[in-house]
Order: structure tokens, then C-alpha cells, then sequence
């Protein structure tokens, strides 16, 4: 019988986070003696420090919360994880960007003038880049290829529940399948194939890469313009993908759609 597993923290576990905070306090560190972007001319080296350190360990608890969630979020809409590296890079440059000028003018007036805000914006890209990157490579990445690797290895398809007619549908969340049932909900480990597998017998389909719904749970069908939803006995809404159109209709289950 499968062990079953439960789903990571999604934002990291409290060990990952007091090793990230050491390793950010340990660069500021050596940021505040090396000085860069002329920040050697600024002050005491324990003032330079201490600006740095807040910097760079501000800058790993925002840039280790945007990353991950950014990374759940494209994988939601269907696309690789890496793609959010870019506009988490860009965008969380000019947020964090933006406190941490006032910051420093607060501290060294003369900032204001001697580095411009365009400037200034180009000195973020190039100290958050690495902080993003690792996170995605250390952090996000395997994460990711864990749940791929395990599904390498041969393994029995879950039992369901005592009775699979009592499932209502299985969703999937990250690379975890929440099985909704008559009686609650629980995760299994995916992918969803896998956990499809122990439901023969029950009427049901696939109807989006991430749903499957039986068919007794659906209350209505729902459709806004070219988009349609299952609305299902416990009040949530699952998605139809357009390839799965064709085939809910041949199996009758479009036969009264309800337009929005």
C-alpha cells in the first residue's frame, strides 16, 4: 500500500528560511566592507553593514515569497515554472526598489542627487538577478522535479475510499491531487493519471488537464461566451477545456448548458 504523503509547505520550510536569512546576513556583511555601487564613500563600515544586511536579508524574505508563489502560479496556468523569473526580476526590482531609496536618502542624503532613480533601479536589477535565481534553482526547481522523479517509480494506483462512488471529483493542486469526496477532502500524490486509476467503475471524466468530476456532481453547466464551467453539488467550479468539449457532449453531459 502507498504511504501517504502530505504536501510541502509551499512557502518554504523553517529551516530552508534559517538557512536563506544566515546566508543573506553573511552577504551583507561582506557587501557593507566591500562597498559596492560607491557605497564605500558612505559613512562607517558597522553603518554600511547594517544597510546591507537589512537590504539583502529584506530582500530574500520578499524575493523567497514572490518566487515560490510566482513559480505555483504559472504552473496553474499550464505554464513552466521558469517563465516567472523575468517578471518577478522586473517587477520585484522597482517594489523593493522603491523603500529601499528612501532608505538609504534617509541615511545619505546625498544619494538623492549622486544616483539617479534609473540608475538606481539598474543597481536592484543587478543585486536581485542572484537572489531570484537562486531561489528558483535551490529552492523552486527541485521541488518541482521531486514529485517527477517519484512518479518514475512503480507504485499501486491509491485507494480511493472504501466506496470510489462517494468521490465527487479530484483536483489538482501543485503535484498533489485533492480527492473531494462525499464525506471531505484529502491530498494524494500525483499525478492525476495515477489517482484516476483507482476510480474504475464510477461515471466520470477528465474535463480539464487538472479536474476530473463525477458525472453525479454536477448541479449545472455553465457557460460564459466560448468558456464553460461545471458548477458542482459542493458549490465549486470546474473548468472545461476546450479539447474536452467534444467529448462531455458525446457523452450527454452538455445537454442543458445554462448561459451566464
Amino acid at each position: 500500500m502507498t504511504a501517504r504523503r502530505s504536501a510541502p509547505p509551499l512557502l518554504g520550510t523553517a529551516r530552508e528560511w534559517a538557512i536563506d536569512l544566515t546566508v543573506g546576513v553573511g552577504i551583507g556583511v561582506l557587501l557593507g566592507l566591500m562597498g559596492p555601487f560607491g557605497s564605500f564613500f558612505n559613512d562607517n563600515p558597522p553603518l554600511r553593514m547594517a544597510y546591507w544586511i537589512g537590504t539583502i536579508s529584506s530582500g530574500m524574505v520578499f524575493f523567497g515569497i514572490v518566487t515560490r508563489l510566482a513559480a505555483a502560479g504559472a504552473r496553474r496556468l499550464g505554464l513552466p515554472d521558469w517563465a516567472m523569473v523575468p517578471p518577478v526580476i522586473l517587477i520585484g526590482s522597482a517594489v523593493q526598489g522603491l523603500p529601499l531609496r528612501a532608505v538609504a536618502i534617509a541615511i545619505w542624503p546625498q544619494i538623492d542627487h549622486a544616483v539617479p532613480p534609473l540608475e538606481w533601479y539598474g543597481q536592484c536589477l543587478a543585486i536581485t538577478s542572484p537572489i531570484v535565481l537562486a531561489y528558483y534553482f535551490l529552492r523552486v526547481r527541485p521541488l518541482a522535479r521531486r514529485p517527477a522523479r517519484e512518479a518514475m517509480v512503480p507504485v499501486e494506483a491509491p485507494a480511493i475510499a472504501a466506496d470510489p462512488g462517494a468521490v465527487l471529483y479530484l483536483r489538482m493542486e501543485d503535484h498533489y491531487v485533492r480527492i473531494r469526496t462525499e464525506h471531505g477532502s484529502r491530498l494524494e500524490i500525483g499525478p492525476l493519471a495515477r489517482v484516476t486509476a483507482g476510480l474504475s467503475g464510477v461515471e466520470g471524466l477528465q474535463v480539464h488537464r487538472s479536474w476530473w468530476v463525477a458525472r453525479r456532481a454536477i448541479a449545472e453547466v455553465e457557460r460564459d461566451g466560448r468558456n464553460l464551467h461545471l458548477r458542482l453539488v459542493d458549490g465549486e467550479k470546474a473548468p472545461v477545456s476546450r479539447a474536452s468539449v467534444a467529448k462531455l457532449r458525446a457523452a450527454g453531459w452538455l445537454a442543458q448548458e445554462n448561459p451566464l
